[in-house]
């Protein structure tokens, strides 16, 4: 800030009398008791000066207040500012450093709209997005944190419970794949903390930039505006390289821990040498960064420009599917497709060309939608039974089981990651690796036979009962909303390479596509061309195809 000390009145101390100034002249630069406010305010020359109280003065960062309207090489005022050198001008700087420079600008027409520049309000702009980046940024590394210390405990129970099962030859082992847990985890943690540390400082700085800048809008002259953006500005390029390098330096990859146990452990006295190992994984951040050019919240990576729009999509009927109460589907790596039969509770492996691969039976009644998580293993979801089952497709076995809250209908697996849609409460995350589950997405309004999808950063969701199409970023925060008449009861959706945005609206009975910025809709295909009663929905998006998961029978298309 300016000052917190005592300001004298200039123009009492140079009469040799010492008066605290009550008032201060930005463009006289120098303080006013109140008697001398009168003579100023009466002086023709000087009543439009815009003079400010003390105490206003005082809110001024020193930066800016040291600024003075007098040239300290030549002691005149300031009166034109040189665009070539970037530099403001007395009258003696002209004929001394200026004589040759073309454009020479009178410094009142320059500074005149300073206060109300685009500049300014651009810095004030970029100052908000700057901090909340940051604050992103230390949420994001929090919960990577906690994750962390998650996965190590749950580490530390498994290596502890395979340790109880085997003789006390097995101890140094042990002993040394803790400490490489430990240390592994501290490792990370220390890097994170330091992070943090380092946002922690930078945020503070930020706060201290937007009380500055506050203080410069309300309290500083225009020439201390001019001056003070330019500086301000300085600083936010600084903050605006620090928080880009985090993403170019890796610093933001997402961190796990990893421990593989020793299979033959009963072969442990004569052939295991370890435990088991441990390793740090980094994968793609899950922030994002922000800035103020991105105002429609468009994430800061650089996609190709789609070469049609929505209005030159053709789907083109490739195959109609011989199954009938499939409400859910999904594509494999390899190209073969899985739909769940609602009524036969079985899980359906085909080829592309329709010839079934493989039938399983399921172990609960009424799944409702699939979605492939590798070659061998595939999520489906039974809402009447409240859980998710991860099963092994070779094997035709349940691996795992997860409990839902509340009824779960649409799924789609993303990154180590199962999302879905939980009824009443929103959209929900769970780590495949060790069913650690958390609300993603906060929707109290979520209905039934709700369907998400992923692509790219974004996330895509229905809400049947509500009748909405809703995008968001990884990280959750709600991109845009599109609700209209021409969608009703919304349930399948699946997005294209383009970023193109398919949904199956079984109250108009149709696939309508939508724009990836959710503004402009069509209507692709209705009941005249064969949809009766959609449900999930999937794409190939390197293949550019999509199956339309129908109650009477699944339609397969090629996107064009």
């Amino acid at each position: 800030m300016a000052s917190s000390s005592t300001v004298s009145c200039g123009v009492c101390d140079s009469q040799n009398t010492t008066t605290n100034a009550d008032y201060w002249c930005p463009e006289c630069d120098e303080g006013l008791c109140s008697q001398c406010l009168k003579y100023h305010s009466a002086s023709k020359a000087l009543r439009n000066h815009g003079v400010i109280s003390v105490d206003n003065y005082k809110q001024l960062p020193s930066s800016i207040a040291n600024i003075s309207p007098y040239c300290p090489q030549h002691d005149r005022k300031f009166k034109n500012y040189c665009p070539q050198h970037e530099s403001l001008c007395c009258p003696l700087c002209i004929q001394s450093n200026h004589a040759n420079c073309v454009g020479i600008l009178s410094l009142e027409n320059v500074i005149q709209t300073a206060k109300t520049s685009v500049l300014l309000e651009s810095l004030d702009e970029n100052l908000k997005y700057i901090k909340m980046n940051c604050e992103r940024v230390v949420k994001d590394r929090k919960q990577n944190l906690v994750e962390i210390q998650n996965q190590r405990q749950k580490f530390h129970d498994e290596i502890k419970q395979v340790r109880n099962k085997i003789n006390e030859h097995l101890d140094g082992l042990e002993q040394l794949i803790l400490q490489d847990i430990y240390a592994a985890e501290e490792k990370v943690k220390t890097q994170i903390e330091d992070l943090l540390g380092k946002l922690a400082e930078h945020s503070e700085k930020l706060n201290i930039l937007q009380t500055n800048m506050s203080a410069i809008k309300e309290y500083a002259s225009d020439l201390q505006a001019f001056l003070g953006s330019k500086l301000v500005e300085t600083e936010i390029k600084k903050h605006e390289l620090f928080m880009q390098s985090l993403f170019e330096d890796s610093s933001l990859q997402k961190i796990d821990l990893n421990c593989k146990i020793e299979d033959k452990l009963s072969d442990i006295l004569s052939s295991v040498t370890s435990f088991g190992s441990i390793s740090v994984e980094s994968s793609s951040p899950l922030v994002v960064l922000q800035t103020e050019k991105d105002k429609q919240a468009q994430i800061r990576t650089f996609h190709r420009a789609p070469p049609t729009t929505i209005n030159d999509i053709k789907m083109t009927l490739k195959r109609k599917f011989e199954f009938t109460c499939v409400t859910g589907c999904s594509f494999s790596s390899k190209g073969d497709i899985f739909m769940v039969d609602y009524e036969r509770t079985r899980l359906l492996i085909l080829k592309e060309d329709g010839t079934l691969k493989n039938d399983i039976s399921l172990s609960n009644t009424n799944p409702v939608d699939v979605t492939c998580i590798d070659d061998k293993t595939v999520a489906v979801s039974f809402p009447s039974s409240k859980q998710i089952q991860i099963i092994n497709i070779l094997t035709k076995t349940i691996e795992s089981t997860i409990k839902t809250t509340n009824y779960c209908h649409g799924i789609c697996y993303r990154d180590g990651h199962l999302l879905y849609c939980n009824t009443g409460t929103g959209i929900h995350k769970v780590n495949v690796s060790d069913n650690c589950s958390s609300t993603l997405i906060k929707d109290e309004t979520l209905s039934y036979w709700s369907f998400i999808t992923t692509s790219k950063d974004k996330i895509f969701y229905t809400n049947n009962s509500h009748h909405t199409v809703t995008c968001c970023l990884l990280t959750g925060e709600k991109m845009w909303e599109y609700k209209d008449q021409s969608v009703r009861f919304p349930r399948g959706i699946s997005v294209d390479k383009d970023s193109n945005v398919y949904i199956a609206s079984s109250g108009n009975i149709s696939i309508i596509v939508f724009a990836s910025d959710g503004k402009q809709a069509r209507k692709l295909l209705e009941k005249d061309d064969g949809i009766s009663n959609p449900f999930g929905m999937e794409s190939d998006v390197k293949k550019e195809k999509l199956i339309v998961a129908n109650y009477n029978g699944p339609l397969f298309y090629g996107l064009s």
